[in-house]
C-alpha cells in the first residue's frame, strides 16, 4: 500500500489516503505519505464535498492541514481544523462552532480555493441561498502553523 501511494499523484493519492483513513490508518500517515515527494517551494492542496460536509486537505514543504467541515447535531456547522509539523504530531486546535443562523445547511454551499502558495492557502465556503461566507486562512511561517477565518452573516449579495 505505501508504495502505491508514493507512486500515485494528486487528487488519486489524496483519495487513497481517505479510504485508508475511513478504514483504521492513522491520519498522520495518510496525509504525510500521499506521495508528493519533496515540495520545497511548492504546495499540493485538495477539497472533497460530501452531502453535508467538506474536507480541505493542503501539504506543503514542512507542514500540512486538514480541515473537516460538517454539519453538526445540534444545528449549525462545526469546523474541525488539524495541523502536522514536520517532525511533529498532528495538532487538534479547539472546535470552531457556527450557529444555525451563520450556516443553516452546507447542502447549498459551495467551497473555493482563493490562493495557494508555497506558504499559505486561503479558501472561501459561501451559501448563496442563505447570504453567508466563510474565508479560511492556514499559513506557516517561522513561528509555527496557524489558521483564521471571517465569517460574514447575511451580507445582501455575496459574489
Amino acid at each position: 500500500m505505501v508504495t502505491r501511494r508514493t507512486v500515485l499523484k494528486g487528487a488519486a493519492a489524496a483519495s487513497i489516503g481517505a479510504i485508508a483513513a475511513a478504514h483504521g490508518a492513522a491520519p498522520a500517515e495518510a496525509a504525510v505519505s500521499c506521495g508528493f515527494g519533496q515540495l520545497t517551494g511548492g504546495a499540493v492542496a485538495e477539497f472533497q464535498k460530501f452531502r453535508d460536509a467538506f474536507q480541505v486537505a493542503m501539504k506543503f514543504d514542512k507542514w500540512a492541514a486538514d480541515i473537516f467541515i460538517k454539519e453538526v447535531d445540534a444545528g449549525g456547522v462545526g469546523v474541525f481544523v488539524k495541523i502536522f509539523e514536520k517532525f511533529q504530531k498532528w495538532t487538534e486546535a479547539e472546535p470552531i462552532q457556527l450557529s444555525s443562523e451563520s450556516f443553516k445547511s452546507l447542502k447549498t454551499s459551495d467551497l473555493y480555493f482563493s490562493k495557494v502558495d508555497s506558504s499559505s492557502a486561503e479558501f472561501f465556503l459561501k451559501d448563496k441561498v442563505n447570504n453567508t461566507s466563510l474565508q479560511g486562512t492556514v499559513e506557516g511561517n517561522s513561528d509555527g502553523v496557524f489558521f483564521k477565518y471571517d465569517l460574514q452573516i447575511n451580507r445582501d449579495e455575496i459574489s
